[in-house]
């Protein structure tokens, strides 16, 4: 038996690091009776706690517990004092990071290929593929093809690829709307104008972007746009467009 009113308690108040909140309130009641179908328990189940007007209910949940029910309601979206919401849009959030990678590819794909070749003296096998390297070094002395172990070893010998570094740069914000535009910066190329703080770029590469993946969460919805780290040389401009205000998320064209 619950005796006196009971009060609504917090369970759970968190803010992440977009200024996304998550509410969790719970109240403690006791049915009139018992053996009550569950469209009568429904009708005596607690009303939903008013809360500020950006936080969404995502979630219910009612259990037997201490001799009576309880009920926990989940609440989604955004700190608020009435007037101004409080979150991390794309222009201010500190939500983001660099994803290394790496990528075994040809060592024809190398930016200096040409110049291992003519130090190193390859040559391509029969049908192309791969690079066929002297044991020894070509050093203008002796036959980088002889097999001489008083001649110095070529560090390219058996050579047929290597690990490129790449990587994934991910930006994490909140936005009241989906922009129109939110995808028209997908597969295009960026040199610069990349939120937050990616890498600094070298090699003369640059960023492809993917298309953003985005969730609602309560009233807000949560965002991530994600770019992809180009080998040296980049992107190929002509073949994915290069990346302009026009169709950037903060542009009001669509």
């Amino acid at each position: 038996m619950i005796y006196g009113n009971t009060q609504l308690v917090i369970l759970n108040d968190t803010t992440d690091l977009i200024g996304i909140r998550t509410l969790v309130l719970s109240k403690l009641w006791q049915p009139s009776t018992s053996g009550m179908s569950m469209e009568d328990l429904d009708a005596e189940k607690p009303p939903v706690p008013i809360v500020s007007n950006m936080m969404m209910l995502v979630g219910e949940q009612t259990r037997q517990t201490e001799g009576g029910m309880r009920t926990n309601w989940t609440f989604q979206g955004a700190n608020s004092d009435g007037n101004n919401v409080v979150f991390k849009d794309r222009n201010n959030s500190l939500d983001y990071g660099f994803t290394p990678g790496f990528a075994q590819v040809p060592i024809q794909r190398h930016p200096k290929f040409q110049t291992l070749i003519t130090k190193y003296g390859g040559m391509p096998d029969n049908d192309g593929q791969n690079v066929i390297w002297p044991p020894n070094s070509p050093d203008g002395t002796n036959d980088p093809w002889a097999k001489s172990y008083s001649a110095t070893k070529n560090p390219m010998f058996g050579v047929n690829d290597y690990f490129r570094i790449e990587g994934t740069y991910r930006f994490r914000y909140a936005s009241e709307d989906i922009l129109p535009n939110v995808l028209a910066m997908a597969g295009h190329v960026f040199t610069s104008g990349v939120p937050g703080t990616p890498p600094t770029l070298i090699e003369d590469r640059n960023w492809l972007c993917l298309a953003p993946s985005y969730r609602r969460r309560g009233m807000i919805y949560d965002i991530t746009e994600e770019y992809w780290l180009s080998a040296p040389g980049g992107w190929p401009e002509p073949v994915y467009g290069a990346a302009s205000d026009s169709n950037s998320p903060n542009s009001s064209n669509p």
